[in-house]
């Protein structure tokens, strides 16, 4: 059976494992922006027309939130039984997706001649 690697990242790229980029956690991020950057959990279920389960939805906000791209108001030890609002970190997640940008392009570099 193959085993998972941690395989090696540049440090500045590794929160993005975080983000997981599946279709959950983008379509969070993209129903977070649209709506203004603030969804309580029931206002994403609904954003989200129903396709996704909330307990998958809370799941994945849950992940952002630990990589620190969604903010949950009340405070994660607080929260029992009570409304969360959820936020966008907008900041977090450009700069991490900038350094993957940046990772992924190819260095201009002048080419060498030989005569």
């Amino acid at each position: 059976m193959p085993t998972y690697s941690d395989a090696p990242v540049p440090v500045e790229l590794d929160a993005l494992v975080g983000m997981g980029m599946n279709r959950v956690k983008l379509a969070i991020v993209v129903s977070l922006t649209q709506h203004g950057g603030t969804l309580s959990t029931p206002d994403l279920v609904a954003a989200l027309e129903g396709q996704v389960a909330g307990t998958t939805i809370v799941r994945n906000l849950h992940e952002l939130e630990d990589h620190g791209y969604v903010n949950g108001d009340p405070a994660h030890e607080e929260r029992r039984r009570r409304l969360t609002r959820w936020t966008l970190n907008h900041a977090k997640l450009h700069a991490d997706l900038r350094a993957l940008i940046h990772a992924t392009t190819p260095s201009v570099e002048t080419p060498t001649t030989s005569d």
